[in-house]
């Protein structure tokens, strides 16, 4: 197989990946903004209120909870993607 060739493969490869995660990056984009809001929700309730409730802890611990899901399901995305490519150089410059 020639470089082109498998440059080609390679890519279209990535683009059928990109295609079948599209809906999965989509939720993850709007639970990180979902937990964002509650993030915003928990800020505005500890500056109202002297007291920091059990409600406002929750939505504190969620939200980063949430953040931190979503990051990694795309940095694991991502990693798969890159893995990808580096197979590919890896085989063009054997």
């Amino acid at each position: 197989m020639g470089n082109a060739e498998l440059v080609k493969t390679t890519l279209d490869a990535l683009e059928r990946l990109m295609k079948m995660f599209t809906i999965e990056r989509y939720l993850y984009l709007a639970l990180t903004c979902f937990s964002f809001l509650l993030l915003i929700y928990a800020v505005v309730q500890m500056f109202s209120n002297d007291l920091i409730s059990t409600t406002v802890l929750v939505s504190i611990f969620g939200g980063s909870g949430l953040v931190a899901v979503s990051a990694f399901r795309v940095v694991w995305f991502f990693n798969r993607s890159f893995t990808l490519v580096e197979g590919l150089i890896e085989r063009m410059s054997k």
